[in-house]
């Protein structure tokens, strides 16, 4: 086995306020693993733990699962308390696990949110694909420059159906892209090819106005078919 490292950062005001003091413990099933603070700036201290030797993510016949999960729970007074499952580690890498902790507006509020599984691991079928409305003829526009916005508007799933909405950072959208096409244990100019060509496909789709001009309201979805990765 190898060891994988894990960071949990606690925020609240969409990331713009650290939580200090935040219990935050690490399970493995129903182990307790850690139990740990966040310092002042929301931060817990990095730990370590279990994870696949780093040679299978870079085997391409490798058909198993080549990273370990745990579950996180963090807790704070006045706040929702937030537990994640099936956080990924990966063999010498840290992960850094942000977590975005409401306002409770009563006591004993919670959440669970899950981590889908790696799209490199998943059984999910994979294809390049329009649906049919898309194709429909739309009055073609672009803006008048190639810019890099600061925040960007993401659909929660394919366009073709009913889901939220979210205004995230354009960082924080090329990086969740990253975390669920590419391993951080890959080469680094394999890992570089592959942020490259996720940068140009968001920002084609914002030059080019490729959702909104066909009507939506947003600037690109969160579908692995359509858009990220």
């Amino acid at each position: 086995m190898g060891t994988g490292f894990l960071e949990v950062v606690t925020t609240t005001a969409l990331g713009g306020l650290p939580i200090a003091g935040a219990k935050i413990t690490v399970f493995s099933g129903d182990e307790i693993l850690y139990s740990l603070v966040t310092n002042e700036s929301g931060i817990t201290e990095t730990v370590a733990l279990e994870a696949p030797p780093k040679a299978l993510t870079l085997d391409v016949n490798f058909e198993g699962v080549p990273y370990s999960v745990c579950d996180v729970k963090a807790e704070a007074e006045g706040f929702v308390t937030v537990k994640i499952h099936d956080v990924e580690i990966l063999d010498t890498e840290t992960s850094i696990l942000p977590i975005h902790m409401s306002p409770a507006l009563e006591e004993g509020e919670a959440v669970d949110l899950y981590t889908p599984e790696h799209n490199l691991v998943s059984n999910e079928e994979r294809r390049m694909d329009v649906p049919p409305e898309m194709n429909i003829p739309a009055n073609t526009r672009v803006l008048s420059e190639v810019i890099i916005p600061e925040f960007i508007t993401v659909h929660l799933g394919r366009p073709d159906r009913v889901a939220r909405n979210v205004r995230v950072p354009f960082t924080y959208y090329i990086k969740n892209c990253a975390s669920h096409e590419i391993f951080g244990t890959w080469p680094p100019a394999s890992l570089e090819a592959n942020i490259y060509c996720i940068i140009s496909l968001t920002l084609n789709r914002i030059f080019t106005e490729w959702y909104r001009a066909r009507g939506f309201n947003f600037d690109i979805t969160n579908s692995t078919q359509l858009d990220c990765g």
